[in-house]
């Protein structure tokens, strides 16, 4: 087995609340991330993304119980943000010494020979996502500055439809100009999005586009309507080992699922 030359962790959907005393869908939201540190950090990750909806509330002291339910974690973390977040809050508990500004919160970065874009998909106070013509222009500068570089790029909503009414109507509202930009970038290996509290897996364009489950309660696949299944949270585990990819979820009831190869993964068909 080649060695791994990288290993990622992917989490989204925490929904982490003020009141510890208070449930969503009958969860403990606080209760699960408290037990997914320990097998995040048995596993050793360079670093780990959390994708959005970190929040369930959207409060100051969301943020704040958040921190501190993440201080064992032994690997960096990188925050998006999603539909439940509130962007100033999060500045004001995550980067204190900044402006708390309502900018979406982006960056880039480097690791292993390798290039990380995180978006902000989040619409103050809306379900649904979408890009600025200013974000599109930043994600194709980005993009175009690690040409010849794989990279991954991370949003919370899902960028293409997945097929469950209720949830596609609040995805990202203009995918068109988001696909139209990375189509002009084939060194993205990935697009990693939440959102869809499930697992989803294609081929797109040069692309792999995949969802996760969430680090809380999950959402049906196949339910037009809201429904919230009793199946496990869960992540996915990305490594590079040898220039290949492979990668699989995990759930906190104990189970680890493969992914298969990129070849074997369907392709979208729109």
């Amino acid at each position: 087995m080649a060695q791994v030359d990288l290993r990622f962790v992917h989490i989204s959907d925490l929904h982490i609340l003020a009141d510890p005393d208070r449930r969503q869908y009958g969860v403990d939201t606080g209760a699960i991330l408290r037990q997914a540190i320990p097998l995040l950090n048995s596993l050793r990750p360079d670093f780990v993304v959390a994708g959005g909806d970190l929040s369930g509330d959207g409060s100051e002291d969301s943020y704040r119980r958040l921190q501190q339910i993440l201080q064992p974690l032994a690997a960096p973390i990188h925050l998006l943000m999603g539909n439940h977040d509130d962007r100033t809050k999060f500045r004001r508990i995550f980067h204190p010494h900044a402006t708390p500004t309502a900018d979406p919160v982006e960056a880039a970065f480097e690791v292993g020979g390798m290039r990380f874009v995180l978006l902000d998909s989040s619409l103050p106070g809306k379900e649904e996502g979408a890009f600025s013509a200013d974000q599109l222009r930043w994600l194709d500068r980005e993009l175009g500055a690690s040409a010849g570089r794989l990279t991954w790029v991370f949003l919370h909503h899902q960028p293409l439809p997945i097929y469950v009414r209720w949830l596609d109507q609040i995805g990202l509202s203009n995918p068109e100009a988001f696909l139209a930009t990375l189509a002009c970038h084939p060194h993205v290996a990935a697009v990693a999005y939440g959102h869809v509290h499930q697992a989803r897996s294609w081929r797109y364009g040069s692309a792999l586009f995949i969802g996760l489950p969430a680090l809380a309660f999950q959402f049906s696949p196949i339910s037009q309507e809201p429904e919230v299944t009793q199946d496990s949270p869960g992540f996915r585990v990305i490594e590079i080992a040898g220039g290949e990819m492979r990668h699989w979820l995990y759930f906190l009831d104990g189970r680890i699922v493969s992914e298969p190869r990129l070849s074997a993964i369907p392709v979208y068909v729109r």
